[in-house]
């Protein structure tokens, strides 16, 4: 086997270990939003107006779209890091564009989420 062989191999085998303690943490990340993001139920007084019956129904909609929006992310996330997972993608400066890429689009589609929220 020549030096080029083994270095290959280990960049390689140390690709692979970096992707994967990048997956588990991204996955313990990903349970820590979930269980942080699940809706609080609050109590209602017993006399409430019209306006705020309209406000908590406004509310509940946008942390919807907030929970859809970031189950959006996690699936995007993922599917981003089983392709680094992938053997068939052996270039790294492909996997670090695209991942560069991804990470802009994904700034682009928050900034947009929070004007909105604004």
């Amino acid at each position: 086997m020549e030096l080029k062989d083994v270095i290959l191999s280990t960049l390689a085998e140390l690709d692979d270990i970096v992707v994967t303690d990048a997956v588990a943490q991204l996955q313990s990340d990903t349970t820590m939003v979930v269980e942080t993001t699940e809706p609080v139920k609050a109590e209602e007084p017993a006399s409430s107006s019209f306006a705020d019956v309209l406000a908590g129904e406004t509310t509940a909609v946008g942390s919807d779209d907030e929970v859809r929006m970031l189950e959006g992310i996690r699936e995007r996330l993922l599917v981003l890091f089983e392709g680094f997972q992938s053997p068939n993608n052996v270039n790294i400066e492909a996997k670090v564009d695209l991942t560069l890429n991804f990470f802009e689009y994904l700034l682009a589609t928050i900034d947009n989420r929070l004007d909105s929220i604004r």
